[in-house]
């Protein structure tokens, strides 16, 4: 069996929390081995007790035949960016997902996703690229993802709703059925998106409303 080795993108939190995601992947894949962490163009981040596994800047890096690349970071405009550099680089991405997620057979998914624990996928959904799921996130069915997106922990996005790109959902935020939001907004904590929304938006409360102006 060809042994792949993963590359965490990323040196801060997430990243991080991407390493230990991929400690329990690893226990059932014995194909992968964790390569080291490259900092994006140079951030100083903060990998703590893993420190000694950061292998210095992405731009220095030559990527190897044998490499599954992680975005180990949130953001997603800088997710994006990392998408695309590297795709172009001719990087291979891998999606880090959690064992204990729940994933039928008909998800229609792209690379480079990270699902990490308790999140649950039901039936017909697709999701593009890049994307993060971080902890208890729920898709209903038949909903349509793009890349590059945040979904804080508890999310949800239910059944035949639509979400663009570069989205940032927090903590428990919703978008409820059939709805349909741009790319590039920032869905508040615990928001109710019930009538959608377009691009680069600020959307708060329950009912949630465009707070863009504010800011």
């Amino acid at each position: 069996m060809a042994r792949k080795h993963v590359v965490i993108i990323g040196n801060a939190g997430a990243a991080r929390e991407c390493y230990w995601l991929l400690r329990e992947v690893m226990r059932q894949r014995e194909d992968l081995t964790f390569r080291g962490f490259l900092s994006f163009e140079g951030y100083v981040g903060e990998l703590r007790e893993l420190a000694q596994a950061e292998m210095g800047t992405d731009d220095d890096y030559t990527i190897q035949s044998d490499d599954l690349l992680v975005i180990g970071i949130g953001s997603p405009a800088l997710r994006a960016k990392v998408w695309t550099k590297w795709k172009q680089r001719g990087g291979t991405f891998m999606n880090l997902i959690h064992p204990a997620c729940f994933m039928p057979e008909t998800i229609c998914m792209g690379e480079g996703n990270i699902i990490t624990p308790a999140c649950s996928f039901s039936c017909n959904v697709a999701v593009g690229s890049a994307n993060y799921f971080n902890g208890g996130v729920v898709v209903g069915h038949d909903a349509r993802i793009g890349d590059a997106n945040y979904f804080g922990t508890r999310s949800m996005i239910a059944g035949n709703a639509v979400v663009g790109s570069r989205n940032s959902f927090g903590v428990g935020a919703v978008a409820l059925e059939k709805v349909k939001i741009g790319n590039g907004n920032t869905i508040a904590p615990g928001a109710y998106i019930y009538k959608g929304c377009g691009d680069d938006r600020l959307m708060a409360g329950n009912p949630a409303i465009d707070l863009s102006g504010s800011r």
